[in-house]
């Protein structure tokens, strides 16, 4: 497996495919919200900017048009010929990135004056040191044998969101410890930069992003295996999607986490391990997440409740490909951003859970459970002031009742604790670990290391 820095032809093959394949028809941007906000019409300049390379005098239209751009995925599912639009966005990116090197996208609603506030490398590393002080080096040490380089059957690489929550990341990693599963440990950490460089990506930041990318390749590679499972939506779009055309010679196999679960705990063997735990009967209902479901995979989660006993599911009005995006229905209110404190209704993906007469709204990765379990039912309810409709549950937290490890969920408890006994289990605190994060992965007091030992 080969890997390179950035360079200038790393998107040539991703590009002369959709020179060849896009036949600029249009039908894409019927049901577009960019194209509505800006009216500028991409799809019949695109040929010319893969082409030409970006010509500067479409620079502000264009910037316009991505940060106009929610992911709704409309323009993906018209598409006469298949085509992934949002990979195409991204590719648009990278050359814009090529012309400016802080390159950061926004969404449309927010005052352009923030951009020069706003750094996607920036967010990254907020995020990574927020990791490291949720879960301190004191507590790694439990599975520090996982990461020691051997021969595995199988990588689990943790991501950085599942850190965020980390309840789900002890129940987790303490679920493929019950299932003896022979698994190596990388995680996404400011001190050893490995991530699937996804969400830079995303922002522009296509240097840092591959950067990590290549760290996390190299790293796996030390397993001698080509099998990585991973919890995170956004690691599995990354790994499973971007990945290949940014690496040459990419061939690790991405399996996610609840699939790969499933398919063990389907032995006869190994039911037995659901079989010892007294639980009532649950309906549930799923809400697929975007990254998931538009990299293909919305199999995985229901194969693994096919394998829960006493669970029946029940599906929402929107689900699988055409589920709803929790981060766009947020987006749409940033214009006002005092209606994400005042409505009740942001996010209908709770109107339709409740619809569905489930017991459970089941989360699939760590900003999916967030956002429902913070906005889904108004801040009001997020703060224990008013009662929730159904109950948001990850799913890794579900499994982990089968299995006898059951853990408080901390990012619900502490919107509804502020002051605690042990102070390391309120709000306060963690708004605390969010202060110096800020500041030491931010506003920059540290910058990451660019090497890996």
């Amino acid at each position: 497996m080969k890997t390179s820095s950035i360079s200038s032809t790393e998107f040539s093959k991703f590009k002369e495919y959709y020179i060849k394949e896009c036949k600029e028809c249009g039908i894409c941007f019927k049901n577009c919200f960019a194209y509505k906000n800006t009216k500028y019409p991409i799809h019949k300049t695109l040929k010319n900017l893969f082409q030409n390379n970006l010509d500067k005098k479409n620079v502000k239209k264009v910037r316009k048009f991505l940060k106009s751009c929610l992911y709704c995925k409309n323009c993906q599912k018209s598409c006469i010929n298949g085509l992934d639009l949002s990979e195409r966005l991204t590719a648009i990116k990278f050359e814009l990135f090529k012309l400016d090197r802080n390159y950061t996208w926004l969404p449309h609603n927010i005052p352009s004056f923030f951009g020069k506030f706003v750094n996607g490398r920036k967010i990254t590393y907020f995020l990574r040191n927020l990791n490291n002080y949720l879960i301190p080096k004191l507590k790694r040490e439990k599975f520090e044998e996982y990461r020691i380089p051997q021969t595995r059957d199988v990588i689990f690489f943790s991501g950085c969101g599942i850190q965020l929550l980390e309840n789900q990341y002890y129940t987790l990693l303490e679920i493929l410890i019950k299932l003896n599963l022979n698994f190596g440990l990388i995680e996404g950490l400011f001190d050893k930069p490995t991530c699937c460089g996804a969400e830079l990506i995303e922002y522009g930041q296509f240097e840092e992003g591959i950067f990590l990318l290549n760290n996390l390749v190299n790293e796996i590679k030390k397993f001698n295996t080509k099998k990585v499972i991973v919890y995170c939506a956004t690691c599995y779009y990354g790994l499973k999607k971007l990945a290949p055309q940014l690496i040459e010679e990419y061939d690790l196999e991405i399996i996610y986490a609840a699939d790969y679960i499933a398919e063990f705990l389907r032995k006869d063997d190994n039911r037995k391990l659901l079989q010892s735990f007294n639980i009532k009967s649950n309906v549930i209902t799923i809400h697929d997440s975007c990254h998931l479901a538009h990299s293909g995979d919305t199999s995985s989660i229901r194969n693994l409740i096919s394998v829960l006993p006493n669970i029946s599911l029940s599906e929402m009005k929107h689900n699988k490909e055409n589920s709803l995006c929790d981060l766009y229905c947020i987006f749409r209110e940033l214009g006002n951003p005092l209606n994400l404190i005042l409505k009740k209704d942001i996010l209908p993906i709770i109107d339709e859970a409740v619809e569905s007469k489930a017991d459970v709204l089941c989360s699939l990765c760590p900003g999916c459970h967030a956002f429902l379990t913070i906005f889904g039912d108004g801040f009001t309810s997020a703060l224990g002031l008013t009662k929730k409709r159904i109950q948001v549950k990850n799913w890794v937290s579900i499994l982990g009742d089968y299995l006898g490890i059951r853990r408080r969920d901390m990012l619900n408890y502490r919107l509804s604790h502020f002051i605690t006994i042990p102070f390391k289990e309120s709000g306060f605190w963690y708004l605390i670990q969010v202060l110096k994060a800020f500041v030491r992965g931010y506003i920059g007091l540290k910058e990451p290391k660019k090497n890996i030992t």
